[in-house]
């Protein structure tokens, strides 16, 4: 099954392919706080942030290839989870490699707040690198748990999390 048919069987809340364009973060974060606006506010920002932040991501460091040639979105909800997924080509491994070491940092981490701390001051002592921020912001301020897979030059990111508590 392909990447397109694994968002179409989520049943998503909000489903899109995206061109990867700065002007789509501030379309896509319209469209987070449309469909979870009967939500409280903070279960939206954080959303928002979490969908902007995934999808900076993809633009930054995806790519087009033939399983994935376009950014997928989508936002779905079960009872009482939150599920927010993007889909797009990379071929570069170690980018991805340390996409996931970053997640299992923060799967392992016994305090989230010193975590991000410390990349921050990581990113003092080395102003030249890119900051990769992101995904602790997600994790932190958002309060969203991630994972991510790769296949075929395919990198799939989602971040879940309880809609209540």
């Amino acid at each position: 099954m392909g990447p397109q048919a694994q968002v179409q069987a989520m049943n998503p809340l909000l489903s899109t392919s995206l061109s990867p364009l700065w002007s789509n973060l501030r379309a896509t974060r319209a469209s987070v706080r449309e469909a979870l606006a009967q939500y409280p506010s903070a279960l939206v920002d954080a959303a928002a942030m979490t969908a902007c932040e995934l999808l900076e991501n993809a633009i930054k460091y995806g790519e087009e290839v033939p399983r994935a040639p376009a950014i997928l979105f989508t936002l779905s909800l079960t009872e009482d989870t939150i599920s927010i997924v993007t889909i797009n080509g990379c071929t570069a491994p170690e980018s991805v490699e340390r996409l996931f070491c970053r997640i299992q940092s923060l799967r392992d981490a016994p305090d989230l707040q010193a975590l991000y701390v410390e990349r921050l001051q990581e990113l003092i002592g080395r102003p030249g690198e890119g900051a990769n921020i992101g995904i602790y912001r997600i994790a932190l301020e958002g309060g969203f748990a991630l994972d991510a897979t790769y296949a075929d030059e395919v990198v799939t990111v989602t971040a879940t999390r309880r809609i209540y508590g």
